[in-house]
Parts: C-alpha cells; structure tokens; sequence
C-alpha cells in the first residue's frame, strides 16, 4: 500500500492519538493497584498519583509507526525507521527501569550509547550539516587500520548521533515535573517538527521517516494530556520523557533538521544551563505551595520554573501555561527558520 503521505500521517496520527486514550486509564489503574505511584509535589496535599502512565504512550506510538509501513511503504526508509524505532524502544525501556529502580546519574548517560547505535550502524541522517552561512561535512572518508581493514570515518555517524541521543533524551527529562509539562512540551515540538518536515518535503528533501515519527508522537502526547494535565490523573514518567527525547532525535537525524531541533529544544536547553550552575547538578525544579496553590522560590534560580515562582508566584496551571508558550514561540521560530 502507497497512499498519499498526507492521508497517512493523518490515519498514523488518529491511530496514535485513539490507542493511547483508551489505554492510558487501563494503564493508570493497573499501575496503582501495583503500587507504583509518585507523590505531586507541587499540591499541598501531596496526593499519589500513578507514575508510569507513558507505557501507554510507547505503545500508542509503536503501533502507529509501524502502520505507517505498511500505509507509505515505497515512500519510507524502512532501514532508517526500524533503526529509529529501535532506539527510541530502547531509549523507553531505560526511562522504564529508570522510574521502577531509580538509577543513578551516571546510567543516564551510559545507557542512551546503547540506544544510539542503531541510527549509528545504518548511518542514518546525512555527514553534512547546513548552517546559516556554511555547510559543514562531518565525513572524513575511508581508512584502512592496521589488522581491521577499511574504515568509514563519518564523524556525524560515530559522534553526532551518540552526543544527540544522550543530550535530548536527557533535556526533555529536566523540564519537566509538573501536570501537563512533559506531555504539552512533547505535542507542540513534535507538531514543530512535523509542520517543518513537512514543509522542507514539498522543497523537495525526503523527510517521510521524520514526518510519519513525529506526527505519531504528537498524537500519542496529545491524548496523553487529557489524563495528565491538571489535576493529573497520571504521571507520564521518565519513560515517556526519554522517549519523546528519542524521538525527536531520531526524526532530526532521518530528516536532517539539525538546525530546527535546536531551536524547538530551546527551552530545555536554557535549563540545562541553569541546572549546570548548580553544585553537582543537582537542583529540582519545585518550590513552596502558598496560598492559593501558589508557587513560591526563595533560593538562587537554577531553572526556568524557578525564574517564574520567584517573580510572579505562578499556580501550577499558569506556570505550565506560560512554559507551554515558550515552546509554542520557539516551535515557531523553528519552522520559520526553514526560510533562513
């Protein structure tokens, strides 16, 4: 089957958006009878919540991704997104083990290498990064080493793609904490992309591997929110924070869009840097709940959320409003920037 690439990122979005809201209370309920709930700090009663939701969102997403093979199979890549779904599957069950068995820092940077190589190993993506006055080849050509032969030295294959994978996969996972962030933030810069895919494919650039990926993406986010955003039902976990990482790697890298991500992940980079300012890296993103569920700060700003309880003692519905704004610009400074 080969229908129009429109018709089936709309069929892979509905697939996407309606397995995830049927089963994300199935999921919810089963993951509290197991006990495995986290407490929302940003309420003053601190209620449990059950913490896993995001299962269902890998499996919302897998599902229609791998329709999408079936629905655009002469248009796609299938090495490249069997390659990409590998990762992000990878890249989800890490944030799984992460949610259940707490695992240190230095996991969170050692696993994702793992989930990297097989974008790595079918040399997924292009060696030659556009920019906005140059271009820059990352591939070096053929060695031969001594007792292993010919060698391919494509520096984006080898050291672009691994840095990218661990880097987003772990900036999604720092803003985040709040009903409705992580799920909002996933659907509007999956739709970023998706919009700007879509874009630089009617310019002639073949982009279906990162269309049909992030319009998955967006549809399994958006009907996650309708569980998650406040008062949360659920929480979506790091499971779904790795992922949507991932994935957004993954589409950049199949799609070349290197320049785009950067901008859409604009938020998350800004808390990286805050967060770096912090002994050992180690500053959460909560504050005090006043009065009137009001959000308050008193110590030095190491994160976005922190600027925003200190200044205006934001409720937790505002401050995740004005964050999702801040995506919402960036998103669109990204797709705009396709015309640079």
């Amino acid at each position: 089957m080969n229908i129009n690439l429109i018709d089936a990122c709309a069929i892979v979005f509905l697939v996407s958006f309606l397995v995830v809201f049927f089963i994300t209370p199935k999921v919810a309920r089963k993951v509290k009878e197991q006990g495995i709930n986290g407490a929302d700090a940003n309420k003053a009663d601190r209620p449990m919540i059950p913490k896993i939701g995001g299962v269902a969102i890998l499996l919302g997403f897998s599902i229609a991704i791998l329709l999408s093979l079936q629905l655009y199979s002469k248009g796609i890549n299938h090495e490249y997104m069997l390659a990409a779904i590998c990762s992000i599957t990878l890249i989800a069950v890490m944030g799984l083990l992460d949610d259940i068995l707490d695992l240190p820092d230095r996991y969170r940077v050692l696993l994702p290498l793992f989930a990297a190589i097989p974008l790595m190993v079918t040399k997924a993506g292009t060696s030659i990064m556009s920019f906005i006055f140059f271009n820059l080849n990352f591939d070096l050509g053929v060695y031969t080493l001594p007792m292993l032969g010919p060698m391919d030295f494509n520096l984006y294959s080898l050291l672009l793609i691994p840095i990218g994978v661990i880097a987003c996969s772990n900036l999604v996972n720092l803003l985040a904490g709040f009903n409705g962030l992580e799920a909002g933030a996933g659907a509007i810069i999956s739709f970023s992309l998706f919009t700007a895919s879509i874009l630089l494919g009617n310019m002639g650039m073949h982009t279906a591997e990162a269309s049909f990926l992030m319009i998955a993406l967006f549809g399994a986010c958006l009907a996650f929110l309708f569980f998650n955003w406040y008062p949360a039902r659920v929480f979506p976990g790091n499971i779904t924070t790795y992922m949507i990482g991932a994935a957004v790697v993954s589409a950049v890298v199949t799609g070349n869009m290197e320049r785009i991500g950067v901008i859409c992940l604009t938020p998350q980079i800004i808390e990286f840097l805050l967060k770096a300012r912090s002994p050992g890296f180690s500053a959460e993103n909560f504050g005090r709940v006043g009065k009137n569920g009001r959000l308050r700060y008193n110590g030095k700003i190491y994160s976005l959320t922190h600027l925003l309880m200190k200044t205006i003692h934001p409720t937790e519905k505002q401050l995740v409003v004005i964050l999702l704004a801040f995506q919402v610009l960036c998103g669109a400074i990204a797709v705009w920037s396709i015309y640079w």
